[in-house]
C-alpha cells in the first residue's frame, strides 16, 4: 500500500475518461447540495478534506468484478449510480474503496448538474425539478484590504457557492441588504461565475481578461462598478479557485493493489468500521452486493417500486436485507456474519419470490391506509412478507387477520429491544420442518391461512404479547393525534377503501375552537381549560376523513357542518362515525359528547380488538411487576372502566 498525491483537476479528468470506478460495495451517492457547496469552500481555503483510497486492477480481473460508473449528472427522481457493461478501454482501471461522495461531489461541482424538487411545487408539475450547475458570487467573496495592503480572508464568512439554474444565475443581479442596526437596505449587486468554467482556464490564466469578460457579462450598471472596485479581491479569488483545481495536489490517497475481492473487503470494512463513513447496513449491504452481480439494482430497484406504492413509504436496504434473511430461512441475526457466501448464494437464487413477497405485503399496508409516516416499526411487516413468500392465502380473512396481527403488534409496541427474538419466534410458529431427498432441512409454510386467533397463541419472548386488555383499550382511546390515533381509528372503519383514497385524521370538534376566547364565551370555569385541551386531541374527538371532507370542514363547528348534510347522510355518517345520539353536537356539550363517544368506541374496540377480560387471563399472568421488581398483587389488576380525563 503507497501514499500518492494528485490534483482534482486529474481526477476529474479521470473519472470523465472512464478510469475510475466505484466496486460494488459503494453505497449510492447521499450528500446534499449544502454539503457540496460546504466542500468547495473549503477547497477554497486550502482546509485537509481527508485521504482518498483507490484500488487497482488489470483490466482482465476487473471484469470478473461488478463496478458502477461515477454519478455524474444527480437527479433524486433517480439517485443511482449506472453499472459498467461491457469492456474496459484502460489495462488498468481504479476503484474508489473510500472517498466516493467527495469525489462524486467535486465531479458534480465541476462538470455535472444536481437536479431536484423545487420547494412548494408538486411533484407531477413538469417543471418541478430544475438542473442547476454550481455557482460562486465574486461580488461577495469573503477577502478585504489590511491595514498593510494584503488582501486577507474573512474567517467567519463563506465563500458563496450556490447550485443555481442558468436562469437563476443570469437573472439574480442583486439583493436587498439590510443594516446591522435594522434601520436601513440597500441593493447589493452579484455576479454568478459557474465554477466549472475553472477546468477550461490555461495553466497562467490571464486573470485580466477573464474579469474583463464577465463584466461583459453584466446586467447592471451596479454590477460592472462593482466588479471594477473589487477587480483586485476577484482575481485573487480566481487565481485560488485555479490553484486549488490545477496546480495544488490536494487529492492524497493511498493505492492498493489487490486480486482478491475477499482482501479488499476486509480492508474495505476496516477503514470504514469507525462509524464515520458507513453505517452497519452499508456494510453489510456491501457484503451481499460484491459476490452477487446485479444485487444493488436489484435491491435498488425493489426499493424504488415499494417506496412509491399508495402515499409512499421510507424502506431502505436494512428492511430488504432483513427480509431476505428471514425469508430465507437464514439466521435472523442482523449482523456481518450471517451474510456468508451460503447464504447469499441462497437469496440470490430465491430473489424473485423474496421481492414478490415484499412487494405484495406494502400493497397490503396500501390497502389497510398505512404510508411511511404511519407505519412505526417496519420489522413488523417481515413475518407478513414471510407468511406470503411460504405460499399463505391472501383472502378476505386473511387479509383481516394481518390486520389485525399488524395494529395488534404496534400498539403492543412488541418490535422494541427484543425484535430480532420476537421474528425468531414468531418464523418457527410460521413454518414446519421437512426432510429434503438428500437429507437436509428445508422448511415450509405451516398456516394455510392467516388466522389472528392462531398468531395470538404464539408465545413470544420477555413476556410480551399480542394481546390487549381492558386497561389497553384505555390507554388506546387517550392516544392523541398521531400515527398510533390513526392505528386505532383504523381498525372502526374496517369498511373505508384505504387502497383507494387517502385518509386524514380530522377534529371532529375543531381544535381551532378550543381558545381562552371561546371557553370564556360559553362561561367555562378556568380550571377546566386544561382538561378540555388536553382532551382536545384524543382519539373520542377524532375521525377519518378524505383530504376534500377535511378541506370543506376545516375549521366549521361540529353542529354546522353536520346540519348541512340532509337527513340520511347524517344517520350514515352518525352511524360509521360512532356519534352519540343523546347528546347536544354543539361545542359546548364537548365533554359529554367526548364521555359518551368514547365509551361507544370502548365497546367496538373491545369487539374488534379481542380484548381479554380479568376472566380469560390465566392465573399465572396477572403477576405483573412494577419499576422496582415488587411483584402486583391479583387484586390491583383491575380494568380501567368509566371516564377518565
Amino acid at each position: 500500500m503507497s501514499y500518492q498525491k494528485t490534483t482534482i483537476k486529474k481526477a476529474i479528468e479521470d473519472i470523465d475518461q472512464n478510469k475510475i470506478y466505484l466496486p460494488a460495495l459503494q453505497r449510492k451517492f447521499v450528500w446534499s447540495k449544502r454539503q457540496i457547496e460546504l466542500l468547495f469552500d473549503s477547497l477554497m481555503r486550502n482546509y485537509p478534506f481527508g485521504t482518498f483510497l483507490f484500488w487497482r486492477l488489470h483490466r482482465e480481473r476487473a471484469e470478473s468484478y461488478v463496478f458502477y460508473e461515477f454519478l455524474k449528472e444527480y437527479d433524486e427522481r433517480n439517485p443511482y449510480n449506472r453499472r459498467k457493461t461491457g469492456a474496459f478501454l484502460h489495462e488498468e482501471i481504479v476503484g474508489v474503496l473510500d472517498g466516493q461522495q467527495r469525489l462524486s461531489s467535486m465531479y458534480i461541482g465541476l462538470m455535472g448538474t444536481h437536479t431536484e424538487k423545487a420547494p412548494y411545487k408538486r411533484s407531477s408539475n413538469p417543471n418541478a425539478y430544475e438542473k442547476m450547475c454550481l455557482y460562486l458570487n465574486l461580488l461577495s467573496l469573503p477577502y478585504y484590504i489590511d491595514a498593510e495592503d494584503n488582501i486577507s480572508t474573512i474567517e467567519e464568512t463563506n465563500f458563496e457557492f450556490r447550485f443555481l439554474t442558468e436562469g437563476g444565475a443570469k437573472n439574480s443581479v442583486t439583493r436587498k441588504v439590510t443594516s446591522e442596526d435594522g434601520t436601513s437596505s440597500k441593493d447589493e449587486p452579484m455576479f454568478w461565475m459557474k465554477v466549472g468554467q475553472v477546468l477550461s482556464w490555461k495553466n497562467e490564466p490571464e486573470f485580466d481578461k477573464i474579469v474583463d469578460d464577465y463584466q461583459k457579462q453584466c446586467q447592471k450598471e451596479a454590477q460592472v462598478d462593482a466588479i471594477l472596485q473589487n477587480k483586485r479581491l476577484i482575481k485573487r479569488g480566481l487565481d485560488t479557485l485555479h490553484r486549488r483545481i490545477h496546480r495544488d495536489e490536494l487529492i492524497n490517497y493511498f493505492e492498493v493493489a489487490k486480486d482478491d475481492l475477499e482482501d479488499i473487503l476486509k480492508i474495505f470494512v476496516r477503514v470504514n468500521s469507525g462509524g464515520t463513513v458507513l453505517s452497519k447496513t452499508d456494510l453489510l449491504f456491501s457484503t451481499i452486493v460484491a459476490t452477487w452481480d446485479d444485487g444493488r439494482d436489484q435491491i435498488e430497484n425493489l426499493l424504488k417500486r415499494i417506496n412509491e406504492k399508495g402515499d409512499g413509504f421510507n424502506f431502505g436496504n436494512e428492511y430488504i436485507m432483513r427480509c431476505c434473511l428471514v425469508l430465507s430461512d437464514g439466521p435472523v441475526l442482523y449482523k456481518v456474519n450471517s451474510f456468508k457466501s451460503e447464504n447469499v448464494e441462497k437469496i440470490r437464487s430465491e430473489w424473485s419470490l423474496i421481492a414478490i413477497a415484499i412487494e405484495k405485503t406494502v400493497d397490503l399496508l396500501v390497502e389497510f391506509g398505512f404510508n411511511g409516516s404511519v407505519l412505526s416499526s417496519q420489522n413488523a411487516t417481515i413475518i407478513i412478507a414471510y407468511y406470503i413468500y411460504k405460499g399463505g392465502n391472501l383472502n378476505k380473512e386473511s387479509k383481516e387477520g394481518i390486520q389485525k396481527y399488524l395494529i395488534h403488534a404496534l400498539l403492543n409496541g412488541i418490535y422494541g429491544s427484543a425484535q430480532d427474538q420476537v421474528i425468531t419466534e414468531l418464523r418457527k410458529a410460521f413454518r414446519e420442518d421437512i426432510k429434503t431427498e438428500t437429507g437436509k432441512t428445508a422448511y415450509q409454510g405451516h398456516y394455510a391461512n392467516f388466522s389472528f386467533e392462531e398468531v395470538l397463541k404464539i408465545k413470544l419472548p420477555q413476556q410480551m404479547s399480542l394481546a390487549v386488555t381492558e386497561e389497553d383499550i384505555e390507554r388506546f382511546l387517550l392516544y392523541r393525534k398521531s400515527p398510533a390515533s390513526f392505528w386505532v381509528l383504523s381498525l372502526l372503519h374496517p369498511q373505508l377503501r384505504f387502497n383507494e383514497v387517502i385518509f386524514h385524521q380530522d377534529h371532529i370538534h375543531p381544535a381551532a375552537g378550543f381558545t381562552e376566547e371561546k371557553f370564556r364565551e360559553m362561561d367555562i370555569p378556568q380550571e377546566q381549560w386544561q382538561e378540555w385541551w388536553s382532551l382536545r386531541d384524543c382519539v373520542p374527538n377524532l375521525q377519518l376523513m378524505t383530504g376534500r371532507q377535511n378541506n370543506s370542514k376545516n375549521a366549521t363547528p361540529f353542529k354546522e357542518w353536520f346540519m348541512q348534510m340532509d337527513e340520511a347522510e347524517r344517520t350514515a355518517f352518525s352511524k360509521n362515525n360512532y356519534l352519540p345520539t343523546d347528546i347536544g353536537l354543539g361545542f359546548e356539550n364537548f365533554m359529554e359528547f367526548f364521555k359518551q363517544r368514547k365509551e361507544k368506541l370502548r365497546l367496538e374496540l373491545k369487539k374488534v380488538l379481542k380484548v381479554q377480560t380479568l376472566a380469560d387471563v390465566q392465573p399465572e399472568a396477572l403477576i405483573e411487576w412494577d419499576v422496582h421488581g415488587d411483584e402486583i398483587d391479583e387484586q390491583e389488576y383491575i380494568p380501567v372502566e368509566g371516564f377518565n380525563s
